[in-house]
């Protein structure tokens, strides 16, 4: 059963993951990851509607990021938009540098809300990647350094179970290594020229 709307931001291309090596394309690069993610979430069975939270083009639906550089108040204004079009649904964020993410962490992790507020930490378990609300509930997104514990001390649960491509988020050239021993999706695999084993 589909029950939540997923939100994905997605910031301004080119300023986009400077600690990644410096490359001419990686705004291309960005684009693959937020793709790859997409295409994992719009396969999910938990999933309704899905919002980009962008002013960028060429992602789908899509939300004006309203927030001025402030991630956490870009959400809270398309959270209120997507309330208003979906009541009776949750709400989730999913952060778009997710490049191997697969729809079965995705919905292993939406369905595993014990609390009205949960969240799923980064691999390194300071950062979050996705935090979701049910119905009724406020997401109260505060993401930013150190996120998985400012989530946890506002009464979000983190999430316990194994979703390693849902952990997989990219800001380094060591983040990136460790999504493809993953295994990355078609866009991303095409933005870096990589050719699929087999």
């Amino acid at each position: 059963m589909s029950t939540f709307v997923l939100l994905v931001p997605v910031k301004t291309l080119a300023r986009a993951k400077t600690r990644l090596s410096p490359r001419p394309d990686r705004d291309l690069l960005m684009r693959a990851f937020a793709l790859d993610a997409l295409a994992a979430v719009r396969s999910s069975a938990s999933v309704a509607h899905t919002y980009v939270v962008t002013d960028e083009d060429g992602f789908g639906e899509a939300i004006g990021d309203e927030g001025d550089g402030d991630l956490n108040l870009a959400l809270r204004v398309a959270e209120r938009e997507v309330r208003l079009r979906h009541p009776g649904l949750g709400v989730a964020a999913l952060l778009a540098d997710l490049p191997a993410l697969r729809t079965s962490d995705l919905d292993t992790a939406l369905g595993a809300g014990l609390h009205a507020r949960w969240y799923v930490a980064d691999a390194d378990g300071t950062g979050t990647t996705l935090l979701a609300a049910g119905p009724g509930t406020d997401l109260d997104p505060r993401f930013g350094d150190g996120s998985a514990a400012r989530h946890e001390v506002s009464g979000a649960a983190p999430v316990r179970a194994e979703v390693p491509t849902l952990r997989r988020d990219v800001d380094t050239d060591v983040d990136l290594r460790a999504a493809l021993d993953l295994g990355v999706g078609v866009h991303t695999r095409a933005a870096l020229g990589v050719t699929p084993a087999g």
